[in-house]
């Protein structure tokens, strides 16, 4: 009984002390909970399908960079503040920038930049599931080159070249010193889209209309440097970064120490939230304090510019988050116009499809005449012989069943004849014979009796 007693004593002063915690931060802690599925097939290839093809190093940086989206955003805004900075006096400014060398990188393609930060929450998702998944993306890379090298689309060409090695294919750029950016329809590119509740996206360059095959964006000059620090390890699923390529526009203290894979530098992400809890215990992100538990920090100024920085992230999702809702309207108006785009291809498709059809059945209808008639032709002599001989044969019948017909007849008027003599001969013979004997009443009887018979 006094062991019963304990018991429920402390199971009630357990639910107490439950209730008794600050809801904000039990608030805080549910708010933080974010889907921590993977994203499936259908949704990487759907991201992936526009930027696949674009040359190794080149999306190698991409990638990259997609994982700082906020680095994104103040790059693209400040490139657009400073149309002039080229080249050499690009790289120089960018040296004293604090973003990562990918999301520097970026500002060389003025244009996939502005993409990447007008589509935030598309360059987000790319960045969350490169961290969370990135074998499956490259393997879903793969996937898609394979696809558009089995159509007959991914061919080397003067800006760029093809290597396939084994079940890899590597797209490097014809010339080290200048990138061209390719650009393309995935529907025509990849063949038949096999995920069509998952339309993929287009990245163009603005007030382009994609056409029929790859085009390429202006090429950019960059040195030996661009190319070459950063690319895939296919084999072992990661990026690699070689320490000995630095570009221009890294300082040298602030490059990294030994070659080696790419990791993600969570100081970058700028507080952006992971998309999921694994990724976010991977690089140390955990739920925010409420304000009630940092009453501690007042009077302590290196405390108070931690909240402040803390506060200034806080700012940036929000801000970010703000971003998202019209990036959502952006995004479902041009799913529903990916959609009526994918409906008008595939209704096209199929009229395409029915008209090859047709043209099948009418080659086919032709080829049967033209047979007919060859044969026809082909018939006609031996017809006409074998008509010629049967003409002859009833001429003959003809003859010869006329020739038996005149014989009966020529015979029967041969026998009348005969019939005639013999009896003349005989009524002669008795006239003679009576009129010596009793006079010619006789005879006239015997020639009555032969006209009668007549």
């Amino acid at each position: 009984m006094k062991a019963a007693t304990i018991f429920h004593l402390a199971l009630g002063l357990l639910i107490i002390s439950f209730f008794s915690l600050p809801p904000q931060s039990l608030a805080q802690d549910s708010d933080y909970l974010e889907p921590s599925e993977k994203y499936s097939r259908e949704e990487l290839a759907q991201m992936l399908a526009p930027i696949a093809l674009y040359p190794d190093a080149l999306l190698s940086q991409v990638l990259m960079a997609s994982t700082y989206p906020i680095e994104v955003i103040e790059a693209d805004r400040w490139v657009k503040r400073n149309p002039e900075l080229k080249g050499v006096a690009l790289d120089a400014a960018l040296l004293d920038k604090a973003w990562d060398p990918s999301v520097k990188a970026m500002c060389h393609f003025r244009s996939i930049l502005a993409l990447m930060s007008e589509r935030i929450t598309e360059t987000t998702n790319l960045g969350n599931a490169f961290l969370a998944q990135e074998a499956e993306v490259m393997d879903m890379v793969q996937e898609l080159r394979a696809k558009a090298y089995g159509q007959g689309n991914l061919t080397t060409t003067s800006e760029q070249k093809v290597i396939v090695k084994k079940e890899t294919i590597i797209i490097e750029p014809a010339d080290l010193r200048v990138v061209y950016v390719p650009y393309y329809d995935p529907f025509y590119i990849y063949g038949p889209w096999w995920y069509p509740a998952y339309p993929p996206y287009y990245w163009v360059p603005p007030g382009v209309s994609v056409s029929i095959g790859i085009s390429y964006w202006p090429g950019f000059y960059f040195g030996f440097a661009f190319g070459t620090w950063s690319y895939f390890d296919w084999h072992h699923h990661h990026i690699f970064i070689d320490v000995h390529k630095r570009p221009r526009y890294v300082r040298h203290d602030r490059w990294i120490s030994k070659p080696g894979r790419w990791y993600h530098a969570p100081r970058h992400r700028r507080g952006v939230a992971y998309r999921d809890k694994s990724t976010a215990r991977k690089y140390g992100q955990y739920p925010h304090r409420s304000k009630d538990f940092r009453r501690d920090t007042r009077g302590f100024p290196e405390l108070r510019d931690r909240d402040r920085d803390g506060d200034r992230r806080v700012d940036d999702r929000t801000r970010i988050d703000r971003d998202k809702g019209g990036d959502d309207r952006s995004r479902i108006d041009r799913d529903r116009q990916e959609r009526e785009r994918f409906d008008r291809d595939k209704q096209r498709r199929e009229r395409a499809e029915r008209e090859r059809k047709e043209r099948e059945r009418t080659d086919v209808d032709k080829q049967i005449r033209e047979r007919v008639e060859r044969d026809r032709q082909m018939r006609q002599p031996a017809d006409q012989e074998r008509r010629a001989r049967q003409r002859v044969k009833r001429k003959q019948q003809q003859r010869s069943r006329n020739n038996v017909f005149n014989w009966i007849e020529d015979g029967r008027r041969e026998r009348q004849s005969s019939e005639r003599g013999r009896v003349s001969r005989q009524g002669r013979g008795d006239g003679s014979r009576s009129t010596g004997r009793s006079g010619g009443d006789d005879g006239g009887g015997h020639d009555d009796r032969g006209r009668n018979r007549r």
